[in-house]
């Protein structure tokens, strides 16, 4: 029968005392990194578990962060909480891996999220995912109490964010449009949704400067939350109906992309050799259509994983070495844009 190993143990392997290993694991002290260090690979190393309710007792901390997704549909409209997007899905995986390392639990919460309910849970902080700064989470002054990590910052509402996680959009903007110029496309539209969120504002901003550099008339068709394949058909078709239509689109979301190659197919347009069709966000779905379709990988887990790991630092140290994390994009090229 095997004996789980203690604190003593620990101890022993790191060649530290108890109290030092203690204040290790909770996150107390002022413990020196490699000793740190040190203290966690000998944990590791013996497959020692702490006693989580014992750290809760002694940090005064519930261990739970909240995450919410800000651009979701409320719950009164039926919709999901979390938007149909593989996009919010990986950022959710990677939140709760890195929550689950450092031994917290992640709470989803609702965009319209009632903070007194919220705080009987006694949530040490939260990550807001692409706000527009007049979130629950900022208006009531929520953060000015407690932690608070974005992905994306909030721009149509100004808010000071300890912590920012997010990409270089308007470059990722501009390799997409360098690639659709290298196959030929010289026309190419944006179709958004709403450019209060930094995502899609950076993404049209780097169109706007790319087109204004070549002298061409910016086509921007904005849409309202959430994205979906009746929008962007019209869309699509407000751009057809242009004297000069352009002669490809790019979309600030793969379901925008999906519902563009659908309407797009069902006039009787050639893909890629009429016009052509990437995503600023790329996804599985993408690459089940016929021709699969160019989009942007934006590692959407790595972002999830940062802002949570960034926001346990908060929490147990009280600052950061980084206020602006910035997570690489990779342009995946498929046949949509690819002409022979």
């Amino acid at each position: 029968m095997s004996v789980s190993p203690t604190i003593h143990d620990v101890a022993a392997a790191a060649g530290v005392s108890i109290t030092t290993v203690s204040h290790v694991l909770s996150g107390q002290g002022r413990i020196s990194e490699s000793t740190r260090k040190r203290v966690a690979q000998a944990a590791a190393g013996l497959g020692y578990q702490a006693n989580i309710h014992a750290q809760q007792l002694v940090t005064r901390r519930s261990r739970i962060l909240a995450i919410q997704i800000a651009n979701s549909v409320e719950a009164t409209t039926g919709a999901a909480l979390v938007p149909n997007s593989d996009y919010f899905l990986e950022v959710l995986n990677g939140a709760a891996e890195a929550a689950l390392e450092g031994s917290y639990a992640l709470l989803l919460t609702p965009p319209d999220a009632d903070l007194d309910s919220l705080n009987a849970f006694a949530v040490d902080g939260a990550i807001v995912v692409d706000p527009r700064g007049d979130e629950p989470f900022f208006a009531t002054g929520w953060a000015r109490d407690h932690p608070l990590v974005t992905t994306g910052r909030p721009i149509s509402v100004r808010r000071d964010v300890p912590v920012t996680v997010d990409n270089d959009l308007e470059a990722a903007a501009g390799l997409m449009l360098a690639h659709l110029e290298r196959n030929g496309y010289r026309r190419p539209a944006v179709i958004t949704t709403d450019t209060s969120r930094s995502y899609t504002h950076d993404l049209v901003a780097g169109y706007t400067g790319w087109a204004k550099e070549r002298g061409i008339e910016p086509l921007v068709v904005e849409l309202d939350e959430p994205p979906t394949i009746e929008g962007s058909a019209h869309a699509l078709g407000v751009l057809l109906d242009r004297p000069e239509p352009p002669d490809a689109i790019f979309t600030t979301s793969e379901n925008l992309a999906l519902g563009v190659l659908h309407e797009a197919q069902a006039r009787g347009l050639r893909v890629p050799e009429s016009l052509g069709i990437c995503s600023a966000v790329d996804s599985g779905s993408l690459q089940l259509t016929s021709p699969q379709v160019t989009g942007m990988f934006v590692h959407p887990r790595e972002v999830g994983r940062r802002a949570a790991v960034a926001l346990m630092g908060l929490i147990e140290n009280g600052e950061t070495a980084e206020r602006a994390i910035q997570i690489p994009v990779k342009l995946n090229e498929r046949a949509s844009t690819t002409r022979a």
